[in-house]
């Protein structure tokens, strides 16, 4: 059984204040994009790039603001339902990870401030895990450039694995189950709306981040207009609130 973690209670960014000061978190679940690794912008923007030369132009901010947090099956319907071509259909996927790829190895970053906190917390053995709408092949690339899947192997979990994906609650109930921990034990950091469902449908409690580079200034009240218990916006904060100084 890992030591308990303390619930955020007023970190910097934060809007709204955790009441149960009281409680204590067993595991912490985190997103991986935009929450572990500064990746949005750039698979944005491989993904912008693609979609442009399939006739649907656009660009990274573009698809950030109008796609951020679905899956690629729901992007490609929505532009199917305003173009009534399946756009998607003529890309080659294939070729997008490997454009992306490419770029994560020349550019893709940790998140400002979260490899100490995944040290501290690894070094007192708190159990985590990385719950993510990516797949493995892709997480377990990230993690590795960006030197955090020590930290967090062998738990590391991909919608994939489930039936449905976020907004659903199935990866965050499977990645609990995996941990040995009740949901409601489980503390979620998230940065999409998708996620936050996820996590409150999970019956878990879930902080929103709103420190990424993708980030627009009203991130924080979508994520609580979707449930977020609190949101901060930087690192730091919440290894302080949780006690891994």
């Amino acid at each position: 059984m890992s030591p308990g973690l303390r619930p955020l209670a007023g970190v910097g960014g934060a809007r709204r204040v955790i009441e149960s000061v009281d409680m204590m978190f067993q595991a912490i679940l985190w997103d991986c994009d935009g929450v572990l690794i500064d990746s949005e912008l750039l698979a944005c923007k491989v993904a912008a790039d693609y979609y442009t030369s399939a006739g649907y132009s656009l660009t990274a901010l573009e698809y950030i603001e109008r796609f951020f947090g679905k899956s690629r099956a729901q992007i490609a319907a929505i532009i199917k339902q305003e173009t009534g071509e399946d756009l998607a259909a003529a890309i080659d996927w294939t070729q997008v990870g490997s454009a992306r790829r490419t770029l994560f190895e020349a550019q893709l970053e940790p998140v400002a401030g979260v490899t100490h906190l995944l040290q501290q917390a690894s070094a007192r053995k708190f159990l985590m895990a990385v719950v993510s709408g990516s797949g493995l092949g892709r997480l377990e690339h990230s993690l590795k450039l960006t030197g955090l899947w020590d930290f967090l192997a062998p738990h590391i979990y991909s919608t994939e694995q489930v039936a449905r994906g976020k907004p659903a609650p199935d990866i965050y109930l499977f990645a609990a189950e995996k941990l040995g921990v009740s949901p409601s034990r489980c503390l979620v950091i998230e940065d999409s709306q998708h996620g936050t469902h996820a996590g409150k449908a999970a019956g878990m409690t879930v902080y929103g981040f709103t420190g990424a580079g993708h980030c627009s200034p009203d991130l924080g009240a979508s994520l609580q207009d979707a449930g977020a218990d609190a949101v901060f916006s930087d690192m730091p904060s919440l290894q302080a609130a949780l006690g891994l100084l």
